[in-house]
């Protein structure tokens, strides 16, 4: 299809719903009929376009905000009262924000297994139309890999070889539409076996980096790549996650932004190193507002007010002269109902100006497009992958890997023998936490890593009564051996449970 008609159709089926529950309850058995829905490349096409939107959904659902809020970067706001059990790690299964990841997830893996099962019905007339087949083919397993993998981080424990195919459960594996099935989990180890065979064929379908042409608003093949490493990261498969991550880092189709340039990343959108980024339009932002939590504003106040800020812990991680510091912090008068303060907030969503309506103001417009993958995060995988290798060679490799990253955003290069052993290793898990704060990528990492929750009295801001002081939220401690840290792995969603007997909890 035409790239411009595409992304007209694309831009405009953005603002309208697609097929809902009541509209499938018109066909018998809650389905429409797939001979009247499938009959050419066209048919197939408004399906994609639906599946897109549904990408865009998940890759700015807002799980950045409620990991966040549940890990240790950020303090709570006195009048706020988003995401307070999660902030205190008091939630119970039958009453959490997060299970809206859950549903969302799965409503994209439905998304994704309807095309399946049904494009191969399509006549196909030419070489172009099956070019265009294949390709809403792959993106449609890319789409369920995608969603598979985000579930197994959320909802299954860290991997385990020796338990991951016995004890250890994984997902219920959902492989086609059937509004009947009621399946139970499979165990962890065929979870990421079913990920990666999802993976290897949208990669099998879609055009090799240098055999299309770079659009980072839809799925690609560099998208692909990242999404392996991602799950071969979880999955403890080193090698074949860093050969991911290389393939695209060496391309160079995806390089990283100088330090110079880094800001235009939150502030405008763009970037080299974006490899998938949903398309967002002034008329449709649904999943832009990233930062809601962070970067909020008092009209009466005439005042930044946030529901969380950043600590001290997060902002001493950084040198002055590193552009993400720069970009990330910015000191402000700021207020949480009628108390007031002078501090910094977290600016990394600062919203996208060529987001904001005519006339809005600002202050009550902050949309970024959300970045499903960056090459960042191929380097602190490939970096964490060498260092688990274990051997001095590999550990070199990461130490190069982690400058890499560093010196574009202008920090100091680490010199050989300064940060050796696990030393590396923590600043490895430092690079991860400077790069992706903000983003939801701290819990996993702490899940990944064994490492407790932390949050200290002396990281907190001296805001006078702008932040909460409640014991036992701000000077958290939960360590692995603690009962409270099985809620790192969170609940499979208590309507699910109820609905479908089959399904085993995590908590017991």
């Amino acid at each position: 299809m035409n790239k411009f008609i595409y992304k007209t159709l694309l831009g405009a089926a953005l603002t309208m719903p697609v097929l809902t529950s009541c509209e499938l309850d018109q066909f018998p058995e809650g389905t429409i009929p797939a001979e009247k829905s499938w009959t050419s490349v066209e048919d197939a096409d408004k399906f994609y376009i639906g599946l897109l939107s549904s990408l865009r959904s998940i890759a700015g659902s807002g799980v950045n905000k409620i990991t966040e809020a549940q890990a240790d970067m950020f303090n709570q706001a006195t009048s706020t009262v988003t995401y307070n059990e999660i902030y205190d790690w008091t939630f119970t299964s039958s009453q959490f924000d997060g299970d809206g990841v859950w549903s969302g997830n799965y409503a994209l893996i439905s998304r994704a297994n309807d095309i399946l099962d049904n494009i191969d019905m399509v006549p196909v007339k030419n070489a172009e139309e099956q070019a265009a087949i294949d390709n809403i083919k792959g993106v449609a397993y890319f789409a369920r890999a995608y969603g598979y993998s985000n579930l197994v981080t959320r909802y299954c424990k860290e991997y385990n070889e020796e338990t991951a195919n016995v004890a250890d459960g994984g997902l219920p594996l959902v492989k086609t539409v059937d509004i009947n099935l009621k399946p139970r989990r499979s165990t962890l180890e065929e979870t990421y076996t079913f990920i990666l065979e999802d993976i290897e064929k949208a990669g099998d379908l879609l055009p090799k980096m240098g055999e299309y042409t770079k659009d980072i608003t839809v799925p690609q093949s560099a998208a692909v790549l990242a999404l392996k490493a991602r799950v071969c990261l979880n999955y403890k498969k080193y090698d074949a996650a860093i050969e991911a991550a290389d393939s695209v880092i060496e391309n160079g189709d995806y390089a990283l932004v100088s330090a110079r340039n880094f800001p235009t990343l939150w502030t405008a959108d763009e970037g080299k190193e974006i490899i998938y980024q949903p398309l967002l339009t002034t008329d449709e932002r649904a999943g832009g507002s990233m930062g809601s939590i962070f970067y909020g504003y008092n009209q009466s106040m005439s005042m930044k007010s946030a529901s969380f800020y950043p600590t001290k812990k997060l902002m001493s991680l950084y040198e002055t002269k590193d552009a993400r510091y720069k970009a990330f912090f910015k000191k402000t008068d700021l207020c949480s109902g009628q108390y007031t303060s002078n501090g910094y907030i977290f600016a990394k969503f600062p919203g996208n100006p060529a987001l904001r309506k005519a006339n809005e103001n600002e202050n009550n417009a902050w949309y970024n497009a959300p970045k499903a993958f960056r090459t960042a995060e191929l380097y602190l995988i490939a970096a964490e992958c060498y260092y688990m290798k274990g051997d001095t060679e590999s550990k070199a490799a990461a130490l190069q890997m982690l400058n890499d990253l560093r010196v574009k955003r202008g920090a100091t290069k680490f010199g050989e023998g300064e940060v050796m052993g696990d030393k590396l290793m923590t600043e490895i898990q430092n690079e991860w936490t400077r790069e992706f704060c903000g983003e939801g990528f701290r819990l996993d990492g702490l899940k990944r890593w064994g490492l407790g929750i932390v949050r200290s009295a002396n990281d907190i801001q001296d805001l006078d009564d702008v932040l909460r002081e409640t014991p036992g939220s701000y000077d958290l401690v939960i360590q692995p051996t603690d009962a409270k840290y099985q809620r790192i792995v969170w609940e499979i969603p208590s309507i699910e449970r109820q609905t479908n007997p089959n399904l085993k909890p995590n908590w017991e």
